[in-house]
């Protein structure tokens, strides 16, 4: 399946008359009978799936009993977050996978290494603006 690149009113601080663009797509977060739409990037870097807080909240997980975790980004400073299991849709594919849900994670989910990166082969393709995926078998 693809998805365009999301495009930001931002400059380009490379190109002129260009605007950035971000690899950003839609999913839906399930657990149980909830479900919610949310924007997630998708994101080499980040070590796992990365969620508001708030929306575990929403979805009826109770992250009291949950493992916590700490985890730095490309800022420093510890930040922590709560591993629960939920229904990660993308496209016409639902996977459970582990997310962490975290109070740093600001207005947009993350997808990283384990949970997404390890379950869907990965194209980026920045001059036709797509993002191609794959179930990985």
């Amino acid at each position: 399946m693809k998805f365009k690149y999301h495009q930001y009113n931002l400059q380009h601080p490379f190109v002129k008359n260009k605007q950035l663009l971000r690899p950003i797509i839609p999913v839906s977060i399930g657990y149980k009978n909830r479900s919610f739409y949310f924007e997630a990037l998708i994101d080499s870097g980040s070590d796992f799936n990365i969620f508001p807080k708030e929306l575990a909240e929403k979805l009826g997980i109770n992250l009291q009993n949950k493992r916590n975790v700490h985890f730095s980004g490309i800022e420093s400073g510890l930040n922590e977050g709560f591993i629960a299991s939920a229904n990660l849709g993308i496209g016409n594919f639902a996977i459970n996978t582990k997310i962490v849900f975290s109070d740093s994670a600001g207005s947009k989910g993350i997808l990283g290494q384990f949970g997404f990166f390890d379950k869907f082969v990965v194209k980026f393709d920045l001059i036709k603006k797509e993002i191609e995926l794959r179930l990985r078998k």
